[in-house]
């Protein structure tokens, strides 16, 4: 169960866009970009979570659910690689406590579900423990990563890969 304060980050980035851009050029890039954004958006949406922030090629996606936060990061996952246009995604999720300030959220769980999509491979959506804890009946598969450091993390974390 979902603590009261607690919050679903999903970052979401197409891996190796710069070698995109150079191979494609700066327009079709961009014009890649714009539609992953507006694709996250839409889909978003159906799941009850929104889009924060797009940041070039990347979201931020806010949901209080973290069962339909991970499913949407399934989706996007499956829906975009079977098109070519798009590269890969790589994405992070976290559930924690945050705050909201003029319509962004804020907080220790927000970076580290940045840090955490950072450190993701191409096509992989990775899950911090507590976000597991959280969606195990939800029926999603997961496999144990192993103890990740992260930048500006005290302790490393337990990180885990999501199957569909």
């Amino acid at each position: 169960m979902n603590g009261a304060n607690d919050h679903t980050f999903l970052f979401a980035d197409l891996v190796g866009y710069t070698s995109f851009t150079e191979r494609v050029g700066d327009d079709a890039a961009a014009d890649v970009a714009v539609a992953f954004q507006a694709r996250a958006e839409r889909m978003a949406a159906s799941y009850g979570c929104a889009v924060i922030k797009k940041l070039g090629d990347a979201v931020m996606i806010h949901g209080e659910d973290p069962a339909r936060v991970v499913a949407l990061a399934l989706r996007l996952r499956r829906e975009l690689a079977s098109e070519l246009l798009f590269p890969p995604l790589r994405m992070g999720v976290h559930t924690g406590p945050a705050v909201q300030r003029d319509g962004d959220w804020y907080g220790a769980t927000v970076n580290v579900a940045a840090r955490i999509a950072d450190d993701a491979g191409a096509g992989e959506v990775l899950l911090s423990m507590k976000t597991r804890e959280r969606i195990a009946r939800a029926g999603v598969r997961t496999a144990d990563r192993g103890a990740r450091s992260f930048k500006n993390v005290t302790a490393p974390l337990a990180v885990f890969a999501a199957a569909a």
